[in-house]
């Protein structure tokens, strides 16, 4: 069996958002409050010598966020985000098979998507 790689590229970036329909024990979640959302994003490699450079990922994925959401996530959840993401790897790098991407609020409680 031969062997597979990956590269995991980190980041942060602070943002708002809010869950509309929170359950009634958690009701403040309906309103826009403030988080640090952590990423953890694991992309496949063809070989041992790196075809994506880890800065370069980690880069465009920062910017790619900055820009698509400015702080402001509304009503997305972890998942949602991660979604987000999964569709711009897919349009940058063509990759969307053995992909995981986890979102985590404040480096608590996670939403991961695997592909």
């Amino acid at each position: 069996m031969a062997n597979k790689f990956y590269i995991i590229v980190r980041f942060q970036f602070e943002g708002f958002h809010f869950y509309k329909d929170a359950p009634n024990e958690v009701d403040f979640l309906r309103r826009p409050h403030r988080h640090i959302f952590h990423c953890e994003v694991k992309l496949p490699v063809a070989h041992n010598d790196r075809d994506l450079e880890f800065i370069l990922v980690k880069q465009h994925l920062q910017k790619f966020i900055a820009e698509k959401y400015d702080f402001e996530l509304g009503g997305k959840s972890c998942e949602m985000i991660a979604e987000d993401l999964l569709e711009e790897i897919t349009k940058k790098y063509g990759l969307r098979k053995d992909v995981t991407i986890e979102i985590s609020e404040d480096g608590e409680n996670s939403g991961v998507l695997q592909t």
